[in-house]
C-alpha cells in the first residue's frame, strides 16, 4: 500500500529537492542481474600483452570488465577504445532484460509530476542507460541521463563518481543546495556528501537504514513506494 503521510526528517530534504539524480545502475534497476558476464575482461587483458604491455596476475586475472576497460584506457588508449565499445555493446544487451527497482517507475512520475528535475547517472554507458529508459517509456520523464563516457575526456584523476554528479548537476542547471542523490547504496551517500548534495537513500538488503542514513543532509525511506508519496505530497520550498 502507498504510504500517505513522509516523515518530517524526510520532508525536510524533499523540501530542499529541486533535482533529483537517480543512480542506474541502483536506483533504477539491477543491469546484471540474470545476465552472465561475457570474457570481456580476459579479451582487454589478451590483446594487451599482445601489444606489449605487462601486467601484475592479479591485475590480468581481474574479472571485471568495467575495471579492466579503464585499467586499458591507460595503458594503450587504441586498445581501451576498442574495449569501452565492447563494454558498451554488453551493457546495452543487458538493458533489454534489465529487473527494474519496485516502483521506481511510480517514483520517477511523482518526481516529474511534482515539477522536479530528474537526471539519471551512473558508471555504465548513456547508451545502455537510454536504451532502458525508452524501453520502459521513462526517458520523457528524465532531463539529463549522465553516463561513463562523459568521464572520458577528464584527466586521470577526475575519473571519479563525484564528477559524473557535478556533471548531472551542470546539464539541469541545477545547484548542489537543490540537489538529492536517490540512491539504494551506502557507498553513493558517501559521494553525494562529498559533493555536497543531499540523499535519498531507499532501504533494501544490501544497505539497510543505518548505512544509508546520516541526518539532517541524508535520509532513508522504506521503499520506492514512501519515497514516490513524498515526491507526490511534499512540495518544493519556494526561493
Amino acid at each position: 500500500m502507498t504510504p500517505k503521510t513522509t516523515r518530517p526528517h524526510v520532508a525536510r530534504v524533499l523540501e530542499h529537492t529541486r533535482a533529483a539524480l537517480f543512480v542506474f545502475d541502483d536506483a533504477i534497476c539491477d543491469l546484471f542481474r540474470d545476465v552472465a558476464p561475457p570474457p570481456i575482461a580476459g579479451e582487454i587483458s589478451d590483446q594487451l600483452f599482445a601489444a606489449g604491455h605487462r601486467m601484475s596476475g592479479l591485475v590480468a586475472l581481474n574479472p571485471d570488465p568495467i575495471g579492466m576497460m579503464w585499467y586499458a584506457r591507460r595503458v594503450n588508449q587504441d586498445i581501451g577504445a576498442e574495449a569501452a565499445r565492447c563494454v558498451r555493446d554488453f551493457e546495452v544487451a543487458a538493458a533489454r532484460t534489465a529487473m527494474p527497482v519496485s516502483d521506481v517507475r511510480e517514483a520517477l512520475h511523482a518526481c516529474h509530476a511534482s515539477g522536479r528535475s530528474i537526471a539519471v547517472v551512473g558508471d555504465t554507458s548513456s547508451d545502455a542507460m537510454e536504451s532502458y529508459l525508452d524501453t520502459h517509456g521513462l526517458r520523457q520523464l528524465v532531463g539529463a541521463v549522465v553516463g561513463r563516457e562523459r568521464l572520458f575526456s577528464l584527466s586521470l584523476s577526475l575519473q571519479t563518481s563525484e564528477s559524473l554528479l557535478r556533471q548531472a548537476m551542470q546539464d539541469l542547471d541545477a545547484e548542489p543546495s537543490g540537489c538529492a542523490i536517490v540512491t539504494r547504496s551506502s557507498g553513493a551517500v558517501l559521494v553525494a556528501k562529498d559533493v555536497g548534495i543531499r540523499s535519498l537513500g531507499v532501504v533494501n538488503k544490501r544497505a539497510p537504514r543505518k548505512h544509508l542514513a546520516d541526518p539532517p543532509e541524508a535520509v532513508a525511506v522504506s521503499s520506492m513506494a514512501h519515497l514516490a508519496a513524498g515526491f507526490a505530497t511534499v512540495p518544493v520550498l519556494g526561493p
